[in-house]
């Protein structure tokens, strides 16, 4: 652990779990974006598990969380940590995001997003914005915020993707050109917040992401 330290009375304990290289987030960015900003800071490079139950013991007022992309593994961890320590408030930090992930990640518990280019110039205002007891994105992602509402034929698509089946053959199923499957699915995967077939199964089976009501259940004839 490392810990740079100015007033006892302004200070907060910041948990950094090591969910990314040191390459990616190294500690000396985020020394310097928080410098002088009279904030505790504790480095913490260990397992999600392992953070999040040191948040749970320690009482950790912020996690700033920084992870490649906001996945549907680290969607888990948040929710786990929701659960471990309701008072912790997490910060994303991410390398990239896709359209939507945003929103799934605030639904997952986090309170605030700071790209990781934009560490240095954001992250101490978002702390404050956070620690205020709001929620604090970037203006150019705010609309994402909304809810992303699949279309019926959107979940049904989805639900032939679950099952395995080609762009082909759903288009063969539904009576379809292979080329609106396309656009369906690229629709789709938007408001999942997610880039494959295989990430959108996975958002879909996951009974704690709640995206697939309505798509295993929908009728697909």
């Amino acid at each position: 652990m490392a810990t740079a330290t100015t007033s006892p009375a302004a200070a907060t304990k910041i948990l950094t779990a090591g969910v990314c290289a040191p390459a990616e987030l190294p500690e000396e960015k985020l020394r310097e974006a928080l410098a002088g900003a009279g904030h505790e800071v504790a480095f913490w490079h260990e397992e999600p598990s392992e953070a999040i139950e040191a948040c749970r013991e320690q009482e950790i007022e912020l996690l700033l969380w920084a992870t490649r992309r906001p996945d549907s593994r680290w969607l888990k961890w948040v929710r786990a940590l929701s659960d471990a320590s309701p008072s912790t408030r997490v910060i994303l930090i991410c390398e990239r995001s896709g359209q939507g992930e945003i929103r799934k990640a605030l639904d997952a518990g986090a309170k605030g997003f700071v790209s990781l280019e934009d560490v240095d110039l954001a992250l101490p205002a978002v702390i404050d914005v956070v620690r205020a007891g709001q929620v604090c994105v970037p203006e150019s992602r705010s609309g994402e915020l909304g809810k992303q509402v699949l279309t019926a034929r959107e979940k049904q698509i989805l639900g032939l993707v679950v099952m395995g089946m080609t762009n082909a053959e759903i288009a063969n199923q539904l009576f379809l050109a292979e080329s609106t499957i396309k656009s369906h699915l690229s629709s789709a995967f938007a408001k999942l917040g997610v880039s494959s077939r295989s990430e959108a199964a996975s958002v879909i089976l996951d009974p704690e992401s709640g995206a697939g009501l309505g798509i295993l259940t929908i009728s697909t004839s």
